[in-house]
């Protein structure tokens, strides 16, 4: 310590500097020159950059000990829709807009929808009239969150402090981001309490939205938020009224937490299965949706086709999925479930077996054995046969998934209770009868063509003004009110605004029973006619006008075994 005090270099760094190539030559030069030492400037840097390291270690170890025994920590992870809704809370707090490290996003993007981006603005047409997406892209604000790191905020007189990372899922290589939250204290309420403030500001918002989940196809056993929609009304399905009602209080009961305890106490699976078929564009996956939105619950598509999709695969996803949602398994009858087949072939080699030992004691003559190769060359060609037929099967379905396999997964001893399964199929005399059964299924319910109820129900919702009025209304405030004169404002081009028309209750429903009348009872699908009204959205006397010659065209097309109507 003498030494350093005294300029002197401590013992051991002359041979160190003595390595450094030119040091001796500088160190002369500052000395004859500036009368500069160097050897005291480099202690006095040695001795600073020791006190730097050693409070630096000082100082990170009371950090960690503060952090370790005086703070409580809540962690999120993404998968979670709490991760969601506490990164959009943060991105509105004063922390994000005074913070000098953010991520910033288009508001655009296919995991968020807002009303507002569906508010129509007359200045996103272009020159022609003709709607200018990049223009009305370029419009949509800005969306800032924070970025990775650490920042802090005040809520309820506590200081909270939140990071947010991500880490390398070293199984299944996947990059998986979290947030921990932290507060001063050996108590998590405070985080708890924040918690839930975000929460109910949450289920304020009154967003109706539907979360629509997939599985994850960089990873095993996970889920990704696919997009986020628009809750679907169940007035928008083309069901019978009954079915209706019968569906939805059927899940209603279901989901209630009585009823959970009402199974436990009789030994009961706390277990529903349905089964939705009729015939394609009838409405199966459009019910599927408005029942995940009528009871706040997010779906979980999956389909067994996919090459990705495997037993283990199937059972981990399963295994993954929260204790309350919607899974859906569309068109179940085209996803190649096998049933094992060995046992008949087992079957097959025995009975040949048996067949040939006993014409080889009962015949020795030579019409004896050529009797018996020619049983065994049937037998080979019988089992070959088989062989090739369950090869075909494998092709047309992929067959990743055994019978037993599904079965294990939707009711075995391990699966979870709670949740709501619903199959899809356009071909219901296919599945198997194991998979149908009471208790793996519940409640079937047959979609049919449209008829003369649904047709009408179809047109007036397509031409029904009364949602786009109130939306409207809200935008400009009591006091103005849009134009009930006029049925519909357009441009050079007929793009408005607004596509809606607006017709008197009593003119829709004169039109829509028109309509009905035009078109055949149980003969056309929902799809199809809403298609066809899709392409007349803003004309309903034309869709009437136009409606049997488009019938004929539809039905032509179909006799003539064609697939596109002229």
């Amino acid at each position: 310590m003498d030494n350093l005090l005294q300029g002197n270099a401590p013992p051991g760094v002359g041979d160190a500097t003595a390595s450094i190539p030119g040091y001796g030559m500088i160190a002369q030069v500052m000395l004859g020159a500036f009368g500069v030492d160097v050897g005291q400037i480099v202690s006095i840097y040695l001795l600073l950059f020791g006190f730097y390291q050693g409070g630096l270690m000082l100082w990170h170890k009371a950090c960690d000990y503060f952090l370790n025994n005086a703070t409580s920590t809540v962690r999120i992870d993404d998968n979670d829709i709490l991760y969601s809704q506490f990164m959009s809370w943060v991105s509105t707090q004063q922390v994000t807009a005074n913070s000098r490290d953010l991520k910033a996003s288009s508001s655009v993007h296919v995991t968020s929808y807002d009303d507002s981006d569906d508010e129509d603005d007359d200045d996103l047409l272009n020159e022609e009239g003709l709607f200018d997406y990049e223009k009305w892209s370029s419009v949509k604000p800005v969306h800032y969150e924070p970025n990775f790191g650490v920042d802090r905020l005040y809520h309820n007189g506590h200081w909270i402090q939140f990071e947010k990372g991500e880490k390398e899922n070293k199984y299944n290589h996947r990059w998986e981001s979290h947030v921990e939250i932290r507060c001063i204290g050996r108590s998590t309420q405070p985080i708890k309490d924040l918690l839930a403030d975000i929460k109910e500001l949450s289920r304020r918002k009154k967003t109706n939205n539907t979360w629509i989940y997939r599985p994850d196809t960089r990873s095993e056993g996970y889920w990704t938020c696919q997009a986020v929609r628009p809750s679907r009304p169940m007035s928008t399905v083309s069901l019978d009224m009954e079915q209706k009602k019968q569906i939805v209080q059927d899940v209603n009961e279901y989901l209630h937490p009585v009823t959970a305890q009402w199974y436990a106490a009789r030994g009961i699976p706390h277990r529903r299965g349905y089964l939705f078929h009729g015939q394609p564009g009838t409405g199966k996956t459009s019910l599927s949706f408005a029942l995940a939105g009528i009871f706040g619950l997010g779906i979980y598509c999956a389909s067994l086709s996919d090459d990705d999709i495997s037993e283990s695969r199937l059972s981990a996803l399963f295994d993954a999925l929260p204790t309350r949602c919607l899974v859906l398994l569309e068109d179940i009858d085209s996803a190649g479930v096998r049933r094992d087949e060995s046992s008949d072939d087992t079957d097959s080699d025995d009975e040949s077996d048996s067949e040939s030992e006993k014409s080889e004691r009962n015949s020795k003559s030579l019409l004896g054995r050529l009797t018996q190769r020619t049983r065994a060359s049937e037998a080979v060609e019988k089992k070959t046969e088989k062989k090739g037929n369950i090869k075909e099967k494998g092709k047309k379905g992929k067959g990743n998934i055994s019978l037993a396999g599904l079965l294990n997964v939707i009711d075995g001893a391990a699966s979870a209770e709670g949740r709501v399964l619903i199959m899809t199929t356009n071909y219901p005399e296919k599945l198997d009868s194991a998979l149908i059964r009471p208790g793996r299924v519940d409640l079937q319910t047959k979609f049919t063509l449209a008829t003369h109820e649904q047709i009408r129900a179809i047109f007036t919702r397509m031409y029904s003004t009364d949602n786009d009025v109130k939306k409207k209304q809200k935008k400009e405030g009591d006091g103005e009110h849009a134009c009930k004169d006029c049925t519909h404002c357009s441009t050079k081009h007929g793009t408005s605004s607004s596509i809606a028309v607006e017709l008197a209750p009593e003119k829709l429903a004169e039109l829509a029973e028109k309509f009905a009348q035009e078109l055949p009872d149980v003969t056309l699908s929902p799809a199809e006619i809403q298609g066809y009204l899709l392409k007349k959205k803003t004309d309903p006397d034309g869709a009437v006008a136009g409606a049997k010659e488009w019938k004929d065209k539809v039905l032509e097309a179909k006799k003539k075994g064609k697939k596109v109507v002229d």
